[in-house]
């Protein structure tokens, strides 16, 4: 310490000796004769300044190579002091994360198809949606459309105009009208399989049906499509064994979310004798519709193939508890886990780099939940589309951990032959990961990253009934 500060001193006398010799010369050279104010300057002023400088200068050095201070951790406690329930709102909460529920039938009718297993063979046959014989965009092109072809829209326009409610002021929406057309055929087939299963019940049965609306259709319509939908499709069922819900739902993220407060309600309060369907119904292949996109730059075309295909369709999922499924021996039900769900910094299209982080970690909480390991997934369902960023960051977001996936076979996008199905696109997702795993019989990671920020990621995997002792791969 002592040897140290002898050495500053000695510098800065060593400055100030140096500072003076040069300026003292300077001025003898020049024959110039300074004033008080050039003495103070340059022989004072100037060598503190260096001096001033130099040990600044040092302190800073000092300070960023010296070591940052230990902090000595508090002392752990797993329940807060202003909070005596934390803990046990913590332990619930790991509990939950926990929970599932079965998915033991899918109907739907798509561009590519009228089952999950149409829907996957179109994928791996690189099917895709083409031109349009009756829309043309702004320059006299034919519209790139993915539409359902022979759906009778006229009958779906009598028959709403003929209903006495609400449900009439719908035939003035092209869009809704195709919409509930698609819904028609597999609301009909979801019926029949919802009937078998109550014929085959010894005890009393109970359908829980959640219609997944367009986000921007007016809750004072509710009553009255609610009972529409009841005395259509659902009137041999009596009143006290029917309840239908209908949920405003903007994206394929809050599809998503309602399959997860499916399942949590289902195991917070369980019932072993009910059912639950989830429906939903989209077109946007009318020509108000594309008129819309085009205006907002959304819709693709041979010189923006970085926009979105028009699609419609329909999709009903059939979910079951354990319980029921192994009381009534239903064949073709998958597990499904909980939803991990979350949100991008920023959209794809904002430019910068891709990155998939956000996916990576969704999947990777999934699998610590669910203790999968990332071999035992055989493919994984996304709900994009063609676009290559979107397909860019699933890929991205797999990450090292599935390296032993094929994209071209293992990595099925069910946007690129079925175009933009906002919001139901996630659940068609769902539907074709449970008929891989049907096929596979190993889990299947499901993905939605089809919208511009939300992400959501689901596990479906292999039934196996409670009194099996065969090893299981879940």
């Amino acid at each position: 310490m002592r040897s140290s500060l002898f050495r500053i001193l000695g510098g800065s006398l060593l400055t100030f000796a140096i500072v003076w010799a040069l300026v003292l010369a300077w001025w003898q050279s020049n024959d110039y004769e300074p004033s008080k104010v050039d003495l103070a300057l340059y022989l004072g002023a100037l060598p503190l300044a260096l001096v001033g400088g130099y040990l600044l200068l040092r302190g800073f050095i000092e300070h960023i190579k010296a070591p940052p201070p230990v902090v000595s951790p508090a002392a752990p406690s797993s329940v807060s002091d202003d909070d005596p329930l934390a803990g046990t709102r913590a332990k619930t909460a790991a509990a939950e994360r926990t929970f599932s529920l079965c998915l033991v039938e899918t109907c739907m009718t798509l561009p590519a198809g009228a089952s999950d297993d149409e829907i996957l063979s179109a994928i791996e046959a690189g099917k895709r949606p083409g031109p349009s014989s009756r829309l043309s965009d702004d320059a006299g092109f034919p519209v790139f459309l993915a539409e359902v072809q022979d759906i009778d829209v006229d009958a779906m326009t009598e028959k709403l105009s003929e209903d006495a409610g609400p449900i009439r002021q719908l035939v003035d929406q092209p869009s809704m009208v195709r919409a509930l057309a698609l819904l028609d055929g597999t609301m009909v087939r979801a019926r029949e399989s919802v009937e078998a299963i109550f014929a085959q019940s010894a005890e009393k049965l109970r359908l829980h049906l959640l219609w997944l609306v367009p986000a921007d259709c007016n809750p004072a319509h509710f009553p009255g499509m609610r009972i529409w939908l009841q005395l259509n499709y659902w009137s041999k069922l009596d009143k006290t064994d029917l309840d239908i819900t209908l949920v405003p739902a903007a994206n394929e993220a809050d599809a998503m979310r309602q399959v997860d407060e499916i399942i949590l309600r289902a195991n917070r309060d369980p019932s072993p004798n009910e059912l639950v369907l989830i429906v939903g119904a989209v077109s946007a292949v009318d020509e108000l519709t594309v008129e819309s996109w085009a205006a907002g730059n959304r819709l693709f075309s041979a010189q923006h193939q970085d926009r979105r295909i028009p699609g419609e369709g329909a999709i009903a999922l059939l979910f079951a508890t354990r319980h029921l499924v192994e009381r009534l021996h239903l064949d073709g039900a998958s597990v499904i886990s909980r939803v991990s769900h979350g949100a991008r910094d920023k959209s794809l299209d904002a430019g910068g780099r891709i990155g998939g982080k956000l996916i990576t970690q969704l999947v990777a909480g999934l699998l610590d939940v669910t203790t999968i390991d990332s071999t035992q997934i055989k493919s994984a369902v996304f709900d994009s589309d063609h676009r290559a960023n979107h397909v860019a960051e699933a890929m991205e977001g797999l990450g090292e951990a599935f390296e032993h996936l094929d994209p071209a076979k293992d990595c099925l996008a069910i946007g690129t032959v079925n175009g933009a199905l906002s919001p139901i696109g996630s659940l068609v997702a769902l539907a074709c990961a449970r008929a891989k795993v049907l096929a596979d019989q190993a889990p299947v990671l499901c993905v939605s990253n089809q919208h511009e920020l939300d992400r959501a990621v689901l596990l479906a995997m292999p039934f196996v009934a409670a009194n099996k002792t065969e090893p299981s791969s879940i």
